[in-house]
């Protein structure tokens, strides 16, 4: 630190460009928002939204999307074939996937159609 000449020591005024806040709400939702002033000076760059409730929905999902990555086409390459296992597993992941998002929102679930009577 820099003193001047009658004892008062300078004042630290260089602003704080790059920084994060954790805000946590009453039901455990967590909520992390990252600042950068360099490039976004008016608000936050992100913000990551984490909810306890949502984190096996978030883990399948996470899980679904390293797999069908492995099957993606590059440019240039053929399409790689998908293994009977891994399209066992995508299906189970995805089935899985919709009973959780059913369980918070049962009223967007698909109606199931029967087939009607003929008499």
């Amino acid at each position: 630190m820099k003193v001047e000449r009658r004892g008062r020591i300078a004042e630290n005024d260089t602003p704080i460009l790059q920084y994060t806040q954790e805000f946590k709400d009453h039901n455990g939702e967590t909520f992390t928002w990252i600042w950068d002033k360099t490039k976004h000076s008016n608000g936050p760059l992100s913000v990551e939204i984490k909810d306890p409730q949502w984190a096996q929905y978030d883990k399948k999902e996470k899980q679904l999307i390293e797999l069908l990555a492995k099957y993606e086409v590059k440019k240039g390459e053929r399409k790689p074939r998908i293994t009977k296992a891994d399209k066992e597993a995508t299906e189970q992941l995805d089935n899985e996937i919709n009973e959780i998002f059913y369980s918070f929102y049962p009223e967007d679930r698909p109606k199931t159609r029967k087939p009607r009577k003929t008499k």
